[in-house]
């Protein structure tokens, strides 16, 4: 059996972890249920190598009212100190976010209004996870160590990435998770 992504790497995992000020994330430990602005205070300070959308709170293309994403873009990419708002459905505003230009300081937890999971570096050989949860309930941090190569660690994550949640949570469109392009990370990230 293949082992994935999380088991791979951490070896310790904490469910409501209590001692975060005394020993802040441990190597190898991957702290779950934390909340969204403990995750803040790292996102800014690594190097984000791979990060993916989830499918998890609502479908792609579900346009009714309550499920509607409402975005603020840059009117024409790369264009300076033109903003609009954008609403549409998750997939629409994808397809927006993921041009080059089209965004500033990301909002993790809002652009899509879903689950959003990335890997990134620290240092030579240390590693940075993070799952920023829609409703912040079990958002996830961890910090590994490893030997090996960055386009292994980083084909070990979207291979985990890109069918999880593909069994629990299906919607009628069958499709999973999608991968962002790093250009979408710009200015100051938060949830």
């Amino acid at each position: 059996m293949k082992t994935n992504f999380i088991d791979k790497y951490f070896h310790n995992h904490e469910d409501y972890p209590q001692d975060v000020c005394g020993n802040i994330l441990p190597l190898g430990t991957q702290w779950s249920y934390i909340s969204t602005t403990f995750l803040n205070g790292f996102i800014n300070y690594v190097e984000i190598k791979s990060a993916w959308v989830l499918n998890r709170y609502q479908d792609w293309d579900d346009a009714s009212h309550d499920n509607l994403v409402k975005v603020n873009i840059m009117r024409e990419p790369n264009n300076t100190g033109t903003w609009e708002d954008f609403i549409g459905t998750k997939r629409e505003v994808y397809e927006i976010l993921i041009q080059p230009g089209r965004t500033f300081h990301s909002k993790l937890d809002n652009d899509f209004k879903d689950d959003m999971i990335i890997l990134s570096k620290i240092s030579d050989n240390k590693w940075m996870f993070f799952w920023f949860d829609r409703d912040c309930s079990d958002s996830c941090i961890g910090r590994f160590e490893t030997e090996e190569t960055n386009e292994q660690v980083i084909k070990d994550f979207d291979e985990w990435a890109s069918t999880l949640m593909m069994d629990e949570y299906k919607y009628d469109s069958g499709e999973g998770p999608k991968q962002l392009p790093l250009h979408y990370f710009t200015g100051w990230l938060k949830s």
